[in-house]
């Protein structure tokens, strides 16, 4: 089973298995980090909507982007029952997000990029798509040992060290980045019963 096939399958369960994960209180946190006030904004890796549902009520636009069909499908699903119109959900890739060269004011990932082999591939094409001015906000786990999550929940990265975050916008030219703790931690178990806990990072970067 591959990355998509695993969350397809356990789409419909999502957001039960994220609040196991990491707290609510992190949307909030996410969101504070952009000025997203009647703007266009991108969710990539979006899931059923945690950051997007949160975007919506403030944003213009949201342009929910995943590789899942099923979880894409949550996520329609809740925004109709909250009679939420400005979310749009695509599937797409993340080396080749399908959206024009600088059309968005705000870029978020959230727990997604651990998920991504080519990480500096995919920081490209986020900068390619924000307008300038704009902003990238990339939340995710800190660097654990829990690797039972490579083969549980295909993970490709055992989370990042900030300097390992802070690398990679600088090569794709971001400019006024910071990386830091908030203080919420991320706690995993996996089917043997191992608990993984970590610490969870948001870094913001600006393209000028």
């Amino acid at each position: 089973m591959n990355t998509v096939a695993y969350f397809n399958e356990i789409a419909h369960d999502w957001n039960r298995i994220r609040k196991e994960y990491f707290e609510d209180e992190l949307r909030s946190k996410v969101i504070s980090k952009a000025d997203v006030e009647g703007k266009v904004c991108a969710d990539l890796g979006c899931g059923t909507g945690f950051i997007s549902l949160g975007l919506s009520e403030k944003a213009d636009i949201v342009f929910s982007i995943d590789s899942s069909n099923n979880m894409l499908k949550e996520l329609r699903n809740s925004a109709f029952n909250k009679q939420i119109k400005n979310i749009y959900e695509i599937k797409g890739d993340m080396y080749d997000l399908p959206l024009y060269d600088e059309s968005v004011d705000a870029v978020f990932i959230n727990m997604a990029l651990h998920h991504i082999v080519d990480i500096e591939k995919a920081i490209k094409d986020m900068y390619r798509i924000l307008k300038k001015g704009g902003s990238l906000v990339i939340s995710d786990v800190e660097q654990h040992n829990g690797n039972w999550a490579k083969e549980e929940m295909h993970d490709v990265w055992l989370g990042f060290s900030h300097d390992q975050i802070e690398k990679a916008m600088t090569k794709v030219k971001f400019e006024e980045i910071n990386v830091e703790s908030t203080g919420l931690k991320c706690t995993g178990y996996s089917s043997k019963g191992e608990c993984t806990t970590t610490g969870i990072f948001i870094a913001v970067g600006k393209k000028n």
